[in-house]
């Protein structure tokens, strides 16, 4: 609980206009060369771009660099994200990693990086802009980690049903995000998933909750007056997915009783409630330790190195079988050279071309 009232406190810390930090050298770093470089989340009101950014922070201040954390208000504010790297660039970052809200808008915080010969990064993001040259594309596999959580659907409902996975029965309602590539590409592999597995299971029911827990719990309300025998919600985020959730406890229903929910994030907020109980699985992304993987992609480009185009980070679905390992990063492995991620309904094409690791960590 304490590492729940730690990531609360700063996400209080973090959730302003534009909330920023900056970390200071540590002693222990001395023959390192300090670098200053900045990270922007698309903002700070979701829990995984907060421990994200926590990652990235503490990974740089071992290293003993200076660090800028800054945001916008909302997801929706592209316009404010794209502001935030022309500051950074002007206060001088050697390098800079977003999480871009919208792409084409991004393209000229991209390319005013490339005019200064600026290192930039994407994270949490590794489907290829247009134009400009990005250092490298960090992130997870979207549609493999909706497809994982599609097979995870079947797998509970038969157990619940006392059945094999394609004999299995069930409503799932999906609570989507903003309508980007995030949202497609976490349902198109959701959708595959149940259908490989389990194709007597059948989507009542999507809506938009824009990755907000409230608008989770409005959507799923308002679902649940329509089709009140939903036996799964899935949300593209863990934010939406607790919103329905703790909607359907409201009407009376008993989570892994009468209803599972299963989201995407590995929030530290999500795995509290699987350990007391209280939710069902999600997919844990490990924000932090994605954050840290920004940090040693920068370290290896500043200090005259390369890395993969595309480096891709590890999922596991995290229920209440494993979520110790989960939280004491026994899950974690190391990240690979992948491959680009596209929103074209298919799955990535693997490369697996080998381990992504820093020499001089």
């Amino acid at each position: 609980m304490e590492r729940s009232r730690i990531l609360a406190r700063l996400l209080i810390a973090f959730s302003t206009l534009v909330a920023g930090c900056s970390a200071s050298p540590t002693e222990n770093n001395a023959a390192n060369k300090s670098h200053h470089v900045a990270f922007v989340p698309p903002s700070f009101t979701s829990p995984f771009h907060v421990a994200m950014a926590e990652g990235a922070r503490l990974e740089a201040q071992k290293l003993g660099w200076t660090i800028d954390i800054q945001a916008p208000a909302s997801e929706n504010d592209f316009v404010g994200q794209v502001t935030l790297v022309q500051q950074f660039l002007a206060k001088g970052a050697e390098a800079i990693s977003a999480n871009p809200i919208q792409i084409e808008a991004m393209l000229t915080g991209v390319q005013a990086a490339n005019a200064k010969n600026i290192p930039f990064f994407f994270h949490n993001f590794i489907t290829p802009i247009s134009d400009g040259n990005v250092a490298a594309y960090i992130g997870y596999d979207q549609w493999g980690g909706g497809e994982k959580l599609g097979l995870y659907t079947c797998k509970i409902l038969a157990e619940k049903q006392n059945t094999t996975p394609d004999q299995a029965t069930g409503k799932v309602f999906i609570l989507l995000g903003i309508e980007s590539i995030f949202s497609h590409r976490r349902t198109q592999g959701f959708l595959a998933g149940l259908a490989e597995r389990c194709p007597g299971v059948k989507v009542v029911g999507q809506q938009r909750a824009d990755w907000l827990r409230e608008a989770g719990a409005n959507v799923a309300t308002a679902a649940l007056q329509q089709i009140p025998d939903i036996d799964v919600f899935y949300g593209n985020s863990d934010e939406m997915a607790i919103g329905a959730s703790l909607a359907a406890e409201k009407v009376g229903k008993q989570i892994n009783r009468d209803f599972f929910a299963i989201s995407i994030d590995g929030n530290q907020p999500t795995l509290d409630l699987i350990k007391q109980g209280k939710y069902t699985a999600t997919l844990g992304v490990d924000p932090a330790r994605m954050g840290v993987t920004v940090i040693d992609a920068m370290k290896t480009v500043l200090d005259g190195g390369t890395v993969p185009n595309v480096i891709l980070t590890p999922t596991v679905v995290v229920d209440a079988s494993n979520i110790q390992e989960y939280i004491d990063g026994k899950l974690w492995t190391t990240p690979v050279a992948g491959s680009p991620e596209l929103d074209n309904g298919l799955p990535i094409v693997s490369t697996q071309a080998g381990q992504f690791a820093t020499e001089n960590k």
